[in-house]
Order: C-alpha cells, then sequence, then structure tokens
C-alpha cells in the first residue's frame, strides 16, 4: 500500500509542477503577456494583497515576524552543523 502512495505523491508533484511550468510560460510569452501595449500588468490576488498591504502597518506582524525570526535563528545554525 504504501508503494502506490509514494507513486501517487509523485505523481501530483510532478503534474502540479508541469502545469505551474505552463501557466508561467503563457505568461511569458510575447502574445499573451502582460506587457502587451493597453494590457495592464494584472496580479492574479491583486485585490487580497492591497488590502494585506495596507493592514500590515496597523498590526503587530512585522514586530511578530521579527521576533520569530529571532527566536529561530538558532535552528539554522543546527541545520548547518548537521549538515557540514
Amino acid at each position: 500500500m504504501t508503494i502506490e502512495i509514494a507513486i501517487a505523491c509523485v505523481a501530483s508533484v510532478f503534474s502540479a509542477t508541469a502545469l505551474i511550468a505552463i501557466f508561467h510560460e503563457r505568461r511569458c510569452d510575447v502574445l499573451h503577456g502582460p506587457y502587451v501595449e493597453g494590457r495592464f500588468a494584472r496580479r492574479p490576488f491583486g485585490r487580497a494583497m492591497d488590502t494585506i498591504e495596507r493592514a500590515i502597518p496597523f498590526s503587530d506582524v512585522r514586530d511578530f515576524v521579527a521576533l520569530l525570526g529571532w527566536k529561530v535563528r538558532s535552528v539554522s545554525c543546527l541545520a548547518s552543523a548537521i549538515a557540514g
């Protein structure tokens, strides 16, 4: 049963990677890209990202991320020591 699960995981990762590559290739295409004259560059989640960008200065997210990075710094040191 575990071999089937492993095959399914590998197949789904391969399929997702192939789809992302196709979408990226189409976005970079000369005929379909956002840089065609008269076409605006649209972000997939533009409205949500704008809302988040406006909300971040009013919240404590920056302080939380800075504190989290400070606390987790030893994990990267440990990982590099194990890898080296």
